[in-house]
């Protein structure tokens, strides 16, 4: 049989206290005479359904502090927001659209996109949505990460490699992915300078390619490691969460820390062209397609945690 050192390179820690909370840890700590590790659990419970089911629309905030936005059920401008336990219907958007996303806070976001390649753009001040400067080129099924007022646009439009990045005036060209795509997934805490853009519809068909950006460059990284498209995406480019998407609609859910990639929890109902938003640790889905046709109000909130636990012997 073989050793602890032989599986992980190193010997078990010696200690005389708990270590802090890193998955995976062991140790054994001498004042209690225990051998001690750290444990991960990862599940996907049911949130409260939208008023209005929808599919293609777009989602920002966070785990409890949500809006979702659009979709392709009339009417395509309906706005709700979510408090953690139930979504109500707050001001719509002023140009109805589907195909779209959106960034930022419940107090302070941004919608932008649209099908077929809309350049509007709105911002949403906790009360109400306001035109704001177009997107330079027009694409729908993108992604987008950041801020009210520091945001990328992503790919779209069947295979775009275009980004763009928003200011809280305007939209500017900045560096092109390596890999173009539509119905991507983006780590929606991400920052203009800090970004990850996963899996997708590529011109040859479903990818499972990760890109990071730096703010100068895109650089490949890690594979997904099932290639899907109209997934849903949370957290940031080194600690981020993809859920969904695929045909037949999957559930499954990965999670990145910042190296690979790492099947977790399934989601409860599968779904294709949702959204989503919040950290990696504290994610929510919104919406989606649970087959070709029908069109889902769920929403699901994901949960992850490193609990301290004793090693039993028999």
């Amino acid at each position: 049989m073989a050793t602890y050192k032989e599986i992980h390179g190193v010997k078990v820690q010696y200690r005389d206290s708990d270590a802090t909370a890193i998955e995976g840890d062991v140790w054994y700590n001498s004042s209690t005479g225990k051998l001690k590790m750290y444990a991960s659990a990862a599940s996907w419970a049911s949130g409260g359904n939208l008023n209005a089911g929808r599919a293609y629309l777009g989602a920002l905030g966070s785990q409890t502090a949500a809006l979702c936005m659009g979709g392709n059920v009339s009417p395509k401008g309906q706005n709700e927001s979510y408090d953690g336990s139930s979504w109500t219907e707050v001001n719509d958007l002023n140009t109805a659209k589907a195909n779209t996303t959106g960034t930022g806070t419940q107090a302070a976001g941004l919608n932008f996109a649209y099908s077929p390649n809309g350049v509007n753009t709105e911002t949403w001040n906790g009360t109400s949505w306001t035109e704001a400067n177009n997107l330079n080129t027009g694409r729908h099924d993108l992604s987008g990460c950041g801020t009210q007022t520091a945001t990328l646009c992503i790919g779209g439009s069947g295979g775009l490699q275009n980004v763009e990045l928003w200011n809280g005036t305007s939209w500017s060209e900045t560096h092109d992915l390596n890999t173009g795509r539509t119905k991507g997934f983006a780590a929606k805490d991400g920052t203009t300078t800090a970004a990850l853009l996963g899996a997708g519809e590529a011109p040859g068909g479903d990818t499972a390619n990760a890109e990071t950006f730096d703010g100068s460059s895109w650089t490949e990284g890690a594979n997904v490691n099932t290639a899907r498209a109209g997934l849903g995406g949370a957290g940031t480019s080194t600690d981020a969460l993809g859920y969904g998407g695929g045909y037949p609609q999957s559930g499954i859910t990965e999670s990145y820390d910042g190296s690979s990639w790492t099947e977790v929890a399934d989601m409860a109902t599968v779904g294709n062209n949702l959204d989503g938003n919040g950290s990696a640790t504290a994610a929510l889905r919104v919406g989606g397609t649970s087959n070709p046709t029908t069109i889902v109000a769920v929403s699901e909130e994901y949960s992850f945690s490193a609990d301290l636990q004793t090693v039993s012997f028999d």
